[in-house]
């Protein structure tokens, strides 16, 4: 049996940082709320509040380009939208900015939702 290290570390010190966190002995659970639980958005980050270790938690992010759950106090979409290797680009569209989810992306939420509506009233007919 194999175990697939994905990035290591250089040191142990790399990843004492970790062992800091406000979040150690908390449920994975509570820093991943759900899209639509506001309340327990703000639960999670009143557990980052304070963290010591919040600048590596949020450069790890970056560096990994997690935009998921609760880091640093922040939620995924508000650290895509201050992650410096990820510029905003212009709608395909409508020409508004806009900071991708996928590098791929060429258009804005609202014009991709009007796109995917679209498409799914076509496969009605």
């Amino acid at each position: 049996m194999s175990i697939t290290v994905l990035r290591p570390a250089t040191t142990n010190a790399d990843h004492d940082w970790r062992l800091r966190g406000n979040c150690l002995d908390v449920d994975p659970d509570v820093m991943h709320p759900d899209d639509r639980n506001h309340f327990g958005e703000q639960e999670a980050k009143k557990i980052c509040a304070g963290c010591p270790v919040a600048t590596q938690c949020l450069k790890e992010s970056f560096d990994l380009r997690d935009w998921h759950g609760i880091r640093a106090g922040l939620t995924g979409n508000e650290r895509r939208n201050l992650d410096p290797t990820n510029p905003p680009k212009r709608c395909k569209r409508c020409n508004a900015q806009f900071v991708p989810r996928l590098d791929t992306q060429v258009r804005c939420r609202t014009c991709a939702r009007l796109a995917d509506g679209n498409r799914a009233k076509g496969a009605k007919r």
